[in-house]
């Protein structure tokens, strides 16, 4: 099995459904907004950027997209230079390495819980057989071989 192929499924899968599921709560959550009040959303992360988002970087940008239009459009609208392809790479590329970064930490987590969990175990046998050894010496002790 390549290791490094299935570590870049695992990661893969995890950025979809991060993506998935931020999509989901902010619809769940502005499903009823007004066009105003989602423009509101993306002028306020305008704000916080000092420029224009990618809508990888605002929870729910497929769902912003899908309602307002064309991005470069409102990019303009709102006073800003349009975004161009490539900041959206990057965004899904920094993205990608934040998920990495946590499966590596989730990874090292369970490889010590299970060094622990075995030592437990071999620490457990030890003293099952230092008690068999002793209650054999001591049974050995007592029968009496003619």
């Amino acid at each position: 099995m390549d290791v490094d192929a299935w570590r870049e499924r695992q990661i893969q899968m995890r950025l979809t459904a991060y993506l998935e599921q931020r999509e989901r709560d902010f619809l769940r959550d502005h499903a009823e907004d007004t066009d105003d009040q989602l423009i509101a959303c993306v002028r306020q992360r305008a704000r916080e950027l000092h420029r224009m988002p990618h809508p990888l970087e605002l929870p729910g940008g497929e769902y912003l997209q899908q309602r307002l239009g064309d991005w470069r459009m409102l990019a303009r609208r709102l006073g800003y230079p349009p975004v161009g392809k490539t900041r959206g790479e990057i965004v899904r590329q920094n993205l990608k390495e934040q998920i990495a970064e946590q499966f590596a930490r989730e990874r090292r987590a369970l490889k010590a819980k299970n060094q622990q969990e075995k030592a437990e175990r071999q620490k457990q046998e030890e003293l099952h057989i230092t008690t068999d050894n002793k209650v054999a010496s001591a049974l050995m002790g007592r029968v009496q071989v003619k």
